[in-house]
């Protein structure tokens, strides 16, 4: 079984992420966009082009539409400016694009096909395998779980959203109480079907603010424990 990570947006903290894969031999796809995010600190140009020498790095559009909601032309100078952008900084081939909040439709697929990239990654979830490769889906989504951390209803919104899909693909209850037992046992599950692969991805600065580095660290030593994965980037999910 292939498996792969991949990260959004280009924050400082990828660094961290990459050093973190690097120690249990794993291989990361960073999706970078040029503009900050969230008023975060970015990579530099720099530290991307150190990236690229050791891990996948991807485009992530310019300014970080939703690519449905632009027009055409707009949506094609995204994709088609940040592969360029991305080739630039990296002195390397970029043939792989993820849609900024997830946001895609057959009309952006068939833009990201026309700028000559290979496959783009989408924010679908608990999925182990995926036959368009202009809409692959992650597995498991680095982030807070069985309950956001705040105040208000949306705390809710992981558990009511997964709660259905996870019980459908054998999940057992024990295992939804947070979200390094769900990883391990998601994990777990596709080992034993013999699926394709397992596809992490998330954001480093959600880590860094929810605090959750020590269980990010403890899953990928998990996953160490079976011999037989393969470690690669998203672009061999496309093949």
């Amino acid at each position: 079984m292939k498996f792969t990570t991949s990260w959004d947006d280009g924050y400082r903290d990828d660094l961290r992420l990459a050093t973190l894969l690097e120690k249990y031999g794993m291989t990361g796809t960073f999706y970078v966009c040029p503009v900050p995010q969230h008023k975060q600190t970015m990579l530099t140009k720099d530290e991307i082009k150190s990236l690229s020498d050791r891990h996948e790095i991807g485009a992530h559009s310019i300014t970080h539409p939703k690519l449905s909601k632009i027009s055409s032309e707009q949506a094609r100078k995204e994709i088609r400016d940040s592969k360029m952008w991305i080739e630039q900084v990296t002195g390397k081939p970029c043939v792989m694009f993820c849609y900024p909040y997830g946001d895609e439709n057959e009309s952006v697929r068939a833009l990201v096909r026309e700028a000559g990239l290979r496959g783009a990654r989408s924010t679908e979830t608990y999925a182990f395998d995926g036959n368009d490769p202009f809409a692959l889906p992650g597995t498991l989504h680095a982030y807070p779980f069985p309950f956001r951390p705040v105040l208000n209803r949306k705390a809710f919104q992981p558990i009511l959203r997964a709660q259905k899909k996870l019980r459908k693909i054998g999940v057992p209850v024990f295992a939804m109480r947070g979200w390094l037992p769900l990883a391990k046992s998601l994990f777990m599950i596709a080992h034993e079907r013999k699926s394709p692969w397992f596809h992490l991805w998330g954001h480093s600065a959600e880590i860094t603010r929810y605090g959750m580095w020590d269980q990010l660290e403890s899953f990928l030593e998990y996953v160490t424990r079976f011999k037989d994965i393969e470690y690669v980037p998203n672009r061999s999910l496309t093949r």
